[in-house]
């Protein structure tokens, strides 16, 4: 064999072995870098979205401190539906600060959809003056609780028992529970 034909025969077992490194080592090996380098463009993402969720959390909690004293308030609104005893003895104490006499009747509970929360239905009556009747509504009407006035009626009372000019007003109410 000639030198120039060796000389082609190593620049072209050369060349194949420059080409089958480049095909199948350099190749795979850039397409590895690749898929590592968008994984690691995907994990830097997902860190910055938990970063972004953990400030918005931390901000929340501050937030929530806030307002926890304003959310306690805004749940007192409403009268336990199970055990509506306290309400039943806001009405008696209230009652007593008017110096009227009370008679409550509980009547029924439920949800329409026109009301936004479930309620229960207080028939209530009292006896006294017109004026601390009054009183005793505009208290009702200014109590903690989310209170509806459904139906007022007023008479006149007379008999033995009442001082004249006394006055009888029954009236049905809605009151919403939790």
């Amino acid at each position: 064999m000639k030198i120039e034909k060796k000389t082609n025969i190593s620049i072209i077992i050369f060349l194949s072995l420059i080409i089958f490194i480049i095909v199948f080592v350099i190749c795979p090996l850039i397409g590895e870098i690749k898929k590592s380098s968008q994984g690691l463009i995907s994990e830097k993402n997902k860190l910055s979205v938990l970063e972004e969720q953990i400030n918005s959390l931390g901000r929340f909690k501050i937030l929530y401190k806030n307002l926890e004293e304003i959310l306690e308030k805004i749940d007192g609104l409403f009268v336990n539906k199970e055990v509506p005893v306290d309400f039943i003895g806001f009405l008696e104490r209230t009652a007593d600060k008017s110096s009227v006499d009370i008679e409550v009747s509980p009547l029924s509970g439920g949800q329409t959809d026109t009301d936004p929360w479930p309620f229960l239905v207080f028939q209530i009556t009292v006896d006294g003056s017109f004026l601390q009747i009054l009183s005793f509504l505009e208290k009702m009407e200014n109590s903690p609780y989310l209170v509806e006035i459904q139906n007022l009626t007023i008479s006149q009372t007379s008999g033995e028992k009442t001082p004249s000019g006394n006055v009888k007003a029954s009236f049905s109410f809605k009151v919403f529970a939790k």
